[in-house]
């Protein structure tokens, strides 16, 4: 049924595009008591073969996704619904009511105007929301994502390393949402950025643990000097009681975009 899938899996040369979690077995303990008999084929077959997806990624999120299990959810504190996937920024449900065991259920996305359906089927949805982010891709971003990225140059491994012995400190970070760090530049170049990580450390109130990051402007550190850098945080959910700000992982040439320190001024 997704042999496809399985083709543009094998075909992809671009790390971390598509993640396939793999299926696991004690994942089925967890679906809601009673939904799992009546769980749709072709949703059953794809967590069966792949577990859960995060597909296309597109800077820093996945543009489909499957969940595996999926999630009991209350519209309107009557409808029962299961979420199992998402597109962009839409989450796909089946309605627990329609579920019927052995056959197709239509899943729905959820509008501004409440549930709109879109498919009959998952496998149908998944082909529908698949397609309409392949075709968003040119032959040329296309054929890039299948050969891979191409190494870091000179120039950018130059910027790696020069970025592995930048060491900052956060020294306040107030009720505005205003951050001071300290940063000092023990390289023997000057960078345009520096890019560090922010999460939150709890989830907050919609339940999601927020994770983000900054870009301190850091041009006018020269080697072996130090600057306290201001920066203001605009996103709400970011406050000081609740975020702490973390060291990146070393760049690799297919994360290139999440790093400011690429830039060209």
């Amino acid at each position: 049924m997704y042999e496809w899938l399985e083709t543009e899996i094998s075909e992809i040369k671009t790390p971390k595009f598509h993640i396939i979690e793999g299926n696991k077995a004690e994942n089925y303990l967890h679906i809601p008591t009673g939904f799992l008999s009546s769980l749709p084929p072709s949703y059953l077959e794809f967590i069966t073969k792949f577990g859960g997806a995060k597909l296309y990624q597109r800077n820093n999120y996945y543009e489909v996704g499957v969940l595996n299990p999926p999630q009991e959810k209350t519209l309107n504190n009557r409808d029962k619904l299961l979420l199992v996937g998402y597109f962009d920024d839409s989450k796909a449900y089946f309605i627990s009511s329609q579920l019927i065991p052995g056959t197709e259920s239509p899943i729905y996305e959820l509008t501004e105007d409440g549930l709109e359906k879109i498919a009959d089927s998952f496998e149908e949805w998944f082909i529908i929301r698949c397609t309409d982010v392949r075709e968003s891709y040119d032959e040329k971003e296309w054929k890039e994502i299948l050969n891979g990225p191409k190494p870091f140059t000179y120039e950018e491994q130059a910027i790696v390393e020069a970025r592995r012995k930048f060491q900052w400190q956060v020294v306040e970070f107030d009720k505005n949402r205003n951050v001071k760090i300290l940063v000092t530049n023990n390289s023997n170049l000057v960078l345009p950025y520096l890019t560090i990580g922010m999460r939150t450390k709890n989830p907050t109130q919609d339940g999601q643990v927020w994770e983000s990051g900054i870009y301190l402007k850091v041009s006018n550190i020269q080697p072996g000097k130090e600057c306290i850098i201001e920066h203001q945080i605009h996103q709400p959910v970011f406050i000081p009681d609740n975020t702490e700000f973390f060291q990146l992982a070393v760049p690799v040439p297919e994360e290139r975009y999440k790093y400011w320190e690429f830039l060209k001024e």
